[in-house]
C-alpha cells in the first residue's frame, strides 16, 4: 500500500500546513486480517446493530421527555399553551410597571462588590416570591476597598497651589447625593506619587505612540487622560508600559454631545447637563487580558478551597491612579497652557474651560497624586433563580449585576428591575400552570464592576456544564439610560431578536421595529467586552446579547459611575414614567418565551455566514502585498507544493461562499422543521417519528454551532479569550475585534502568524462547509 497524505484532523494544531507529511499508512497485519473477506459478514451485522442501538439510544434520550409511546400513535407530552397565548399573557402582567418599585429599592443604597447581604437576600426573596428556585452562589475573588486618596496641585518648590476636593457635590433635589462615595478607581495601586504631568488625550494606544514618535519624554511623569475611546483600564496600562508614575482620568464635556454648558444648558440637577462636581469611577483591570479574578485565571474557587494564586499585578495597574471631576481637574490642566506641543485635530477640540490643550510639561508645575487601598479576597454572591423546563439539558440564562460603584439607578439597576420584571411576568405564567419547555435561569451577578468577576467565576467553574447545556446568554447591565434601543448580539441571535421587535409598539405611531430601524438601520452590533456576557461568549462559546435603551447626542447627560446616577435622574431626566423599563422587560420575555417554547432552536445560522464572509473580507484587505506571493508550504505532497498566502485567502473566500449558501439551506430546512411540528396533529405516526429525529439532529448542530469557532489553547498572549470570530479589542477592550487571529498579526507585522491562523480558520470553515 503507497504512502498517502491524510489530512489534519485536530482543530487545536497551530502547524500551517494543509495535511500531514506523506507517511507510509500500510495497516498492521492485525488490522489487515480484521478487514478480511472471512470477517466482512460478521462487521456487518455488529456495525448495523452497534448504529441501530446509538440511533435509538439517542433518539430516545433527546425525546423522551417531548413524546410519549401508545399502541397505536405518538402523541406531544408537556405541551404549552400556543406562543401567542403565552405571550399575551405575559404582556398583560407587565401592564402593571413596578420598575419604578424595583428601581427606587435598588438605588436607595451603595453595593460595593462583596458587600450588602442584605440587598442580596432580598433579591433572593424576591424570586422565590414570583415562584423560582433560587440559591446564592458564592466564590471568591480578589478587590480593593478605598481607605484614603488625594491631589494637590504644587509649585516646584512644593508650595500648595490647589486642593482638589474629589468629591461630588450635595445637592438637595437629589438624595442619593448625600451618600458620600469615595473618588477611587478600583484596583489602582497604592502610592504616594510627586511629579511633572502631561496630558496624554483619551490615552489610547495610538495616542501614546503618537507621544512616542514625538519623543515626548514621559518616564516618572503623571498622565492626565479624558475618558472614552476604550476602556480605562487599558489607558492606565498603557501609561504604565512608559514607565508613568501615576494617571488621572477626567471626563470632558466635549463627549457629551450637545448637552452642555458651552450650549446654554443647565447643569444637573437644574438642567440635564453634566455637573461639574461628577466623577466616573471604575475598574482599572487590564480588562481586554484578563476578565474575572486576577488571582485565579481560567478557573473558579468557591469560599475555603485552597488553588495556586496567580499574581494579581498580571492583570492589574503597578501605579496609582484616580478618577477627577471637571472642576477638580481645570485648574491642573490650565498650568499646561503653553508649554509642550499642541497637536491640532481632535487631541486639541475639548470643552475644559481654559486650556489650550497643550500637552505639556509645565516646569513650575507638579501634581502630587495619593491614593491607599486595601487589597484583599471578598465573597462574591451571585443570586441564582430558576424556572425547571421540560427539557432540562437545554438552558437560557438571562444575567445582570447587583454590584455598583454607587446608588446606581442606570448602571446597573435598571437592568436589576428589568430583571425582577422579567422574573414577575415569567413567574405569573408558572402560577397558572405553565412548565417551560427548556429550563430558564435568571442571574444577578456580583462584582461585575471590578472585571466581571462574579459571572467570570460562575462560567470558569462550571464550564463543562454550561457549555453542554446553555442555549443562549441574555445580558442587561445598563438596561436604559435614554431612549434608543441598541443591540449587540451574536449572529446566531440576529434574526430573533430582530423579528421579536415587530410585536411590540414603541410609542403610539412608531412599531418597536420601525424604531430600531429607523434609529440603528436594523444594525445590531458585534459584541466585545465590558459586561458578564464576556466569559459566555468570548471564553465558552455560547451565542450571547446584550441589549438595552441609550441616549443619543441630544439626550440628557448619564452620569456613567457617579453620585448622580440617581433613582432622582432616572425619573426626572433619564425614564420619567420607566416607559422603556417597560418595554424592555416586555420585550426581553418575549424573545425569552420563544427561545424556550419553540421545539426547534430559534437560532440561524446564515447571519453568521455572512458576517464570516464580511469579516475576512475585511481582514484580509489589509495584508501586507508582498506576504500574498509567499510560499507557505514545504510539504513533501506534490500537490501541495508551492501554496501562496494568496491562493489560501482565495480558497477560504470560495469556501464562504459555500457556507452562506449551506446556511441559508439550512435555515429553511430549520423553519420547515418548526412549520411541521407546529401542524402535529396533521402527521402520520411514522412521519412524526421522523420529524423529531430531524429535529433533534437540527438541534444539536445549532446548539454547538458557535462553539466551533473555539481555539482550545486561545489567543496569542491572551488564552483566556477562546472565540476565533469575536473578543475583546486589546487595545480597547469594550469595543470587539473580529478574527483576531487574522488582524492583529497584521497589526503586529506577524507572518507567522498570520499563517497559523488563516489555516487555522481555513480548517474550521471547512468543517462547517462540509
Amino acid at each position: 500500500m503507497s504512502g498517502k497524505c491524510p489530512e489534519k484532523v485536530n482543530e487545536d494544531d497551530d502547524e500551517t500546513t494543509f495535511c500531514q507529511r506523506c507517511e507510509n499508512v500500510e495497516g498492521h497485519r492485525w488490522f489487515r486480517s480484521f478487514c478480511s473477506f472471512r470477517h466482512s459478514s460478521l462487521i456487518t451485522l455488529l456495525v448495523c446493530a452497534i448504529v441501530s442501538v446509538q440511533l435509538f439510544a439517542s433518539w430516545y434520550a433527546i425525546n423522551i421527555s417531548a413524546i410519549q409511546l401508545s399502541n397505536d400513535h405518538i402523541s406531544v407530552a408537556n405541551s404549552s399553551p400556543p406562543r401567542e397565548v403565552l405571550g399575551r399573557a405575559y404582556l398583560g402582567t407587565l401592564e402593571t410597571n413596578m420598575a419604578s418599585n424595583w428601581s427606587r429599592k435598588y438605588s436607595s443604597e451603595n453595593q460595593l462588590a462583596g458587600t450588602n447581604l442584605q440587598m442580596v437576600n432580598w433579591t433572593r426573596s424576591k424570586f422565590e416570591e414570583f415562584g423560582f428556585d433560587t440559591c446564592v452562589d458564592e466564590y471568591e475573588a480578589y478587590v480593593s476597598y478605598p481607605e484614603d486618596q488625594a491631589l494637590n496641585l504644587l509649585s516646584n518648590n512644593s508650595d500648595l497651589v490647589f486642593r482638589a476636593s474629589l468629591k461630588e457635590d450635595y445637592v438637595k433635589e437629589d438624595p442619593a447625593s448625600a451618600k458620600y462615595v469615595p473618588s477611587f478607581l478600583g484596583y489602582a495601586a497604592s502610592g504616594n506619587v510627586t511629579a511633572s504631568y502631561v496630558f496624554c488625550n483619551y490615552g489610547t494606544y495610538e495616542d501614546f505612540a503618537l507621544l512616542d514618535k514625538l519623543d515626548i519624554d514621559l518616564k516618572g511623569k503623571v498622565a492626565v487622560i479624558r475618558y472614552g475611546q476604550i476602556f480605562r483600564g487599558l489607558k492606565v496600562k498603557f501609561a504604565q508600559q512608559r514607565n508613568m508614575s501615576a494617571v488621572l482620568l477626567f471626563s470632558d464635556p466635549i463627549d457629551d454631545g450637545n448637552i452642555t454648558e458651552a450650549n446654554g444648558l443647565k447643569p444637573y440637577p437644574k438642567g440635564p447637563s453634566r455637573n461639574p462636581s461628577s466623577v466616573e469611577r471604575g475598574s482599572t483591570q487590564f480588562l481586554s487580558d484578563l476578565p474575572g479574578d486576577p488571582l485565579t485565571p481560567g478557573y473558579g474557587i468557591k469560599p475555603g478551597e485552597n488553588k495556586t494564586h496567580a499574581d494579581p499585578l498580571l492583570s492589574t495597574p503597578r501605579i496609582p491612579a484616580l478618577p477627577v471631576s471637571i472642576r477638580d481637574i481645570t485648574p491642573i490642566l490650565n498650568k499646561l497652557n503653553g508649554h509642550g506641543p499642541k497637536i491640532e485635530g481632535r487631541w486639541s477640540e475639548g470643552l475644559i474651560k481654559g486650556f489650550d490643550y497643550s500637552i505639556g510639561p509645565n516646569p513650575a508645575y507638579l501634581v502630587n497624586v495619593y491614593n491607599k487601598q486595601n487589597f484583599t479576597t471578598a465573597v462574591m454572591h451571585n443570586v441564582l433563580a430558576k424556572l425547571e423546563g421540560h427539557n432540562p439539558h437545554e438552558v437560557i440564562i438571562i444575567g445582570n449585576h447587583h454590584d455598583s460603584w454607587t446608588p446606581s439607578a442606570g448602571d446597573p439597576h435598571s437592568g436589576s428591575a428589568v430583571i425582577l420584571e422579567l422574573a414577575r411576568g415569567l413567574g405569573q405564567l408558572a402560577k397558572l400552570g405553565w412548565k417551560p419547555q427548556r429550563t430558564i435561569l435568571l442571574a444577578s451577578w456580583d462584582g461585575e464592576e471590578y472585571g466581571l468577576l462574579g459571572s467570570t467565576e460562575f462560567g470558569e467553574y462550571n464550564a463543562h456544564k454550561l457549555m453542554k447545556s446553555t442555549v443562549a446568554y441574555i445580558n442587561l447591565d445598563l438596561a436604559v439610560s435614554g431612549d434608543k434601543l441598541d443591540i449587540g448580539a451574536s449572529p446566531l441571535l440576529y434574526d430573533i431578536l430582530k423579528d421579536t421587535t415587530k410585536g411590540l409598539s414603541y410609542s403610539q405611531n412608531q412599531s418597536l421595529y420601525q424604531h430600531f430601524e429607523t434609529t440603528s438601520k436594523g444594525r445590531i452590533s458585534n459584541l466585545g467586552s465590558g459586561s458578564d456576557f464576556t466569559v459566555f461568549l468570548d471564553h465558552l462559546g455560547i451565542p450571547s446579547a446584550d441589549i438595552g435603551f441609550h441616549g443619543n447626542l441630544n439626550s440628557p447627560v448619564y452620569h456613567y459611575h457617579s453620585i448622580y446616577d440617581s433613582y432622582n435622574w432616572m425619573a426626572k431626566l433619564g425614564d420619567p414614567d420607566f416607559k422603556y423599563h417597560n418595554l424592555l422587560s416586555k420585550y426581553i420575555g418575549l424573545v425569552i418565551l420563544k427561545m424556550s417554547e419553540t421545539k426547534v432552536l430559534p437560532l440561524r445560522t446564515n447571519p453568521y455566514g455572512l458576517k464570516l464572509h464580511e469579516f475576512f473580507n475585511v481582514a484580509v484587505s489589509q495584508v501586507p502585498e508582498e506576504w500574498l506571493t509567499h510560499n507557505v508550504f514545504n510539504s513533501t505532497c506534490p500537490h501541495h507544493k508551492n501554496i501562496t498566502v494568496s491562493q489560501i485567502i482565495g480558497s477560504v473566500k470560495h469556501k464562504l461562499g459555500k457556507l452562506s449558501e449551506k446556511t441559508l439551506e439550512f435555515d429553511t430546512g430549520a423553519s420547515d422543521l418548526q412549520y411541521n411540528y407546529d401542524h402535529w396533529d396533521e402527521l402520520s405516526y411514522w412521519a412524526r417519528f421522523k420529524l423529531l429525529f430531524h429535529i433533534n439532529r437540527a438541534n444539536f448542530w445549532l446548539k454547538y454551532y458557535e462553539r466551533r469557532f473555539l481555539k482550545r489553547d486561545g489567543l496569542k498572549n491572551r488564552p483566556w479569550f477562546k472565540h476565533i470570530i469575536f473578543t475583546s479589542g486589546r487595545h480597547t477592550g469594550y469595543s470587539g475585534q473580529q478574527l483576531p487571529g487574522i488582524v492583529e498579526p497584521i497589526e503586529d507585522g506577524d507572518r507567522d502568524e498570520f499563517v497559523r491562523n488563516l489555516v487555522y480558520f481555513d480548517r474550521v470553515i471547512t468543517r462547517l462547509s462540509i
